[in-house]
């Protein structure tokens, strides 16, 4: 079974570690990646193909609506949670925005029933869903799992019996439908996507 994947945005170092710490200690899920702010938020969650952001009530203030609903669109599966001291940290407009509140001041068994709620939740959408469901055809899955493999353009055409300048354009359309520049993101996709073993990375 394939982990849920976490970013934690969380400006305080005790309150992100103690985040970090619990959800990686859960079955199944796994943080990706710990920021301190918002200014990133968006590429990463394209970039790491997270299922889950966490962000603190402290950073969610600083935003608006608009703002959570374009990283919402980044990833149509995606669950925002909040964590915070109280529920009144949070705009009454962005309140609907999110799956879960976390609170500090939520017992031990509390905290970690929420999280496996967030966990079952993405579990639900990765059975309804599969990378195809981007719009990938077998053929671009096939070219993505070669480029994440670290295969050359070259090496790319040879396996499939195709030439580079196919491969070129089945690249541009995979980063078109993914919206996935880098192959380091692609790679995490792949990964992600149970396209290939993390063991298989180069």
């Amino acid at each position: 079974m394939s982990k849920t994947t976490f970013i934690v945005a969380e400006p305080v170092f005790l309150v992100r570690k103690g985040l970090v710490n619990l959800i990686n200690e859960l079955p199944n899920a796994m943080v990706v990646r710990e920021v301190t702010g918002l200014s990133s938020l968006s590429e990463l969650v394209t970039s790491s193909g997270a299922n889950v952001v966490v962000v603190s009530a402290s950073l969610v203030r600083q935003t608006d609506q608009l703002f959570v609903k374009k990283l919402k669109a980044k990833a149509k599966r995606l669950q925002l949670v909040c964590v915070g001291q109280s529920l009144d940290e949070v705009p009454e407009e962005l309140k609907s925005q999110f799956t879960q509140f976390v609170l500090h001041t939520d017992e031990q068994s509390e905290a970690v029933e929420k999280f496996r709620q967030i966990i079952g939740n993405a579990k639900s959408d990765e059975e309804s869903s599969s990378y195809t469901n981007q719009g990938l055809s077998e053929r671009e899955a096939q070219i993505l799992k070669d480029v994440a493999l670290g295969l050359s353009n070259k090496e790319i055409a040879d396996r499939n019996f195709i030439s580079p300048h196919t491969v070129i354009t089945h690249r541009k359309n995979i980063t078109k439908k993914l919206g996935i520049k880098t192959v380091s993101g692609l790679t995490i996709y792949a990964i992600i996507n149970k396209l290939i073993g993390i063991d298989e990375v180069k």
